[in-house]
């Protein structure tokens, strides 16, 4: 256990400054609600940058032992005003819990869309964006193996960036 906890704090210094070589980062944070047959809620750390389509969710689930890791390809990035955009993405999730006597591993797709909205000359980004992210994987429990299967799970995120 304590392996996976010096991973986790690697994961979350180094990988903001690996995303540092672009010119422009925004390195921020969000609260995700997962509507879905097991709702969950998640604090993120999120990273993206403008020469890149790609953005970046580190989650960690506030009431379990879970985390998960979004990456999205924001294909559609279109300003409708001054201040706001809006984005369409698709992307993959990837994620376990290591828990008491449980273990979890799970991967699936996503599909969803945003609002950005920009201030201080573009400096600081709020946003809000809802995904579909059916995924599957295996769950270990009681010494046996069963399957895991959630076709509807609606990850709902709003958070803040600020770009440097």
């Amino acid at each position: 256990m304590r392996f996976f906890h010096l991973k986790s704090i690697f994961v979350f210094i180094f990988l903001p400054i690996s995303f540092s070589a672009f010119a422009n980062v925004g390195l921020g944070g969000s609260f995700s609600y997962n509507v879905s047959t097991t709702p969950s809620e998640a604090v993120s750390f999120t990273v993206r940058s403008d020469k890149s389509p790609w953005g970046v969710f580190l989650n960690a689930h506030l009431k379990k032992n879970i985390f998960s890791v979004f990456v999205d390809d924001w294909f559609v990035n279109e300003r409708i005003a001054e201040h706001a955009d809006y984005f369409v993405l698709w992307g993959i999730s990837g994620g376990g819990r290591v828990d008491d006597g449980i273990f979890e591993i799970a991967t699936g797709s996503r599909f969803g869309a945003g609002l950005d909205f920009f201030f201080f000359k573009r400096h600081m980004e709020f946003f809000a964006q809802a995904v579909w992210n059916p995924y599957f994987g295996v769950k270990k429990e009681d010494g046996g193996f069963s399957p895991i299967i959630r076709p509807l799970n609606f990850p709902c995120s709003a958070g803040l960036r600020i770009w440097f």
